[in-house]
């Protein structure tokens, strides 16, 4: 029974000396980018849907993964096109417009609405024709 103990108590002992060995940065998880999928788009017509897609950039550890749920979504120019929902889908209005800037807001901790704030940008130009 001596001996099981033992045998337990070297086996935890030489875990905890493995976890100690891996590196660790010690830092909480940062987001430092937005990337916006597509870029840029050209709408020609009213009511037009768009999905735009956001990709956030981390570090600690450095991946990429989706947020388009998780961003705010915004146009500079709503009566041109409008983000209709918070999942990234944008459409377009009745007016022409071009270079209307998209954006994507995330925190850079995402669990603390007091971090900094990342912003990705796309744009998009809209053509009703004849008139535009």
């Amino acid at each position: 029974m001596k001996g099981r103990w033992v045998g337990l108590a070297m086996g935890a002992l030489v875990t905890v000396a493995a976890l100690l060995c891996f590196p660790s940065c010690g830092f909480k998880r940062q987001l430092v980018a937005i990337t916006i999928n597509p870029p840029g788009a050209t709408i020609t017509g009213a009511g037009i849907q768009v999905d735009f897609q956001a990709i956030g950039t981390y570090i600690h550890p450095p991946d990429s993964k989706d947020i388009t749920n998780s961003v705010v979504w915004k146009s500079a120019a709503p009566q041109v096109v409008d983000i209709v929902s918070n999942t990234g889908v944008a459409t377009s209005g009745d007016v022409c417009g071009t270079n209307i800037t998209i954006t994507a807001t995330g925190h850079s901790d995402p669990h603390d609405s007091s971090s900094g704030v990342v912003v990705g940008t796309a744009t998009v130009n809209v053509k009703l024709p004849p008139t535009c």
